[in-house]
């Protein structure tokens, strides 16, 4: 009698849920062809208007809709299948993330996350969205989980120092990126991330060794060669600094910046007439830039052409975060 009474019981259990399941079948069946209605109806206004701005907006409602009816349709395969739905869940937060929509994205992870406990990727996708809604201790508790469910995972790793870095755990951070490059010894952004903190610890010989990895690894990494630029003019490596930096310009030719650093190394060598060439590249793909402006006024005053210097000067004054250091520089050349 028990057998029979538990025999009972399963079938009671299982008629439930493919009931539960029919219905929500036939629920989202409904609203996919109310929408399907709405979607042919637009379409019909679409073919029948010659009004540019009202087909704009037909359109864009048109594809709002089409885009409700492949969620719910994505809803309805994945509905009885756990795994489609976690999938799905994660899906959902990697697309909220994408447009900023960090509370939501969390909803959708945790709901992966309840119906997988072990899904590594929703743990990863919500540290992002924590740490964009600045929860941060939470941002690294899920990155840490991230990594415990799947210790292969080395962009965990990577996002979890940048995350250290951001908040000034620079040893943490560190010691992440390596733990990153431990599971994959060929990326070029971790060895970038760990001269990046070298740099700010002044660390600038360490910075240049990690920053020459990184452009090993990936000889087109355009920003790896400015970093190890700057690296190098810290060591007073200056030849080397212009090497570095004009690979850079090579893959970037716009590359405002490596010409600048480029001027700064050039009149450290005083190779002024090159400076000038240098800064007038730098100006030219960014006339803002009064780093440039201020460096090209030094290489004016290293060929004795003052005019040019104070010209250069006052250009870079017009920036008020080197408006005393310019101004300061004019003054004394008007004193001379």
């Amino acid at each position: 009698m028990r057998m029979l009474k538990n025999i009972v019981l399963l079938i009671l259990g299982i008629s439930l849920l493919l009931g539960a399941s029919v219905l929500f079948a036939q629920d989202q069946q409904a609203k996919i062809d109310e929408l399907s209605k709405k979607l042919a109806g637009l379409n019909s206004q679409m073919e029948s208007t010659s009004d540019l701005n009202t087909y704009n907006q037909l359109m864009e409602e048109y594809n709002k809709v089409k885009m409700e009816i492949d969620q719910l349709k994505a809803e309805m395969a994945a509905a009885g299948n756990q795994e489609a739905q976690v999938k799905q869940a994660i899906n959902t937060g990697n697309k909220y993330t994408r447009t900023g929509q960090y509370q939501n994205a969390l909803e959708a992870y945790d709901k992966a996350i309840a119906l997988d406990p072990n899904a590594d990727k929703a743990y990863f996708g919500k540290a992002i969205a924590l740490k964009k809604l600045k929860r941060y201790d939470e941002s690294e508790a899920a990155y840490q989980k991230a990594i415990e469910l799947d210790p292969g995972n080395s962009k965990a790793y990577t996002n979890l120092a940048i995350l250290y870095r951001d908040l000034r755990k620079y040893e943490e951070s560190i010691s992440t990126y390596q733990l990153s490059l431990e599971q994959d010894p060929n990326q070029a952004k971790a060895y970038y991330g760990i001269g990046y903190v070298y740099n700010i610890l002044k660390n600038y010989k360490k910075a240049a060794d990690a920053f020459q990895s990184a452009v090993e690894v990936d000889p087109e990494y355009d920003d790896a060669y400015v970093a190890l630029g700057i690296a190098l003019i810290e060591l007073y490596k200056y030849n080397e600094a212009i090497g570095a930096l004009q690979k850079a310009v090579d893959l970037k030719p716009n590359n405002a910046d490596a010409y600048y650093r480029m001027t700064v190394a050039l009149n450290k060598l005083n190779r002024f007439n090159e400076a000038v060439q240098a800064a007038d590249k730098s100006i030219e793909y960014n006339p803002g830039l009064a780093a440039a402006h201020y460096e090209k006024g030094k290489a004016y005053e290293g060929l004795g052409d003052i005019p040019s210097a104070i010209a250069s000067y006052q250009q870079a004054a017009e920036n008020g975060r080197w408006r005393n250091a310019a101004n300061y520089e004019i003054e004394r050349l008007k004193k001379m």
